[in-house]
């Protein structure tokens, strides 16, 4: 049995000596795998959406009032007219183009502003 050990023995180290390199480089793993590349361009179909317009809104506008216009009668003078609308007599005059208060005539058509839209701007 002694002889049988010792060969026993024996062969494990001829084994040894028979099977390994002294090389330092390990080899590389590589194993097979199945890999499915899916193409990149995206072949679903997608449908386009419906164009909707915009319905339009009714631009607001804002008529401008008819300017008040009072015809000079005999006897009416610049400021009696400013007066009786409530206007300073220089509003009415720079209104009208009126340089000389004392000079308007019978018939003249005096345009009398809208102060309300005058404060507005």
């Amino acid at each position: 049995m002694k002889k049988f050990f010792g060969l026993l023995i024996l062969a494990v180290f001829a084994l040894g000596a028979c099977g390994g390199g002294d090389s330092d480089e390990t080899p590389p793993v590589t194993q097979e795998t199945d890999t499915t590349v899916e193409d990149p361009q995206d072949t679903s179909t997608t449908e386009t959406p419906d164009v909707v317009e915009p319905t339009p809104t009714a631009e607001v506008v804002i008529p401008t009032p008819a300017p008040l216009i009072h015809t000079v009668q005999p006897g009416n003078s610049l400021s009696q007219i400013a007066q009786s609308y409530g206007i300073p007599i220089e509003v009415l005059a720079a209104e009208n183009d009126i340089v000389d208060y004392n000079l308007i005539q019978v018939g003249q058509e005096i345009i009398i502003p809208n102060l309300e839209d005058e404060e507005e701007d």
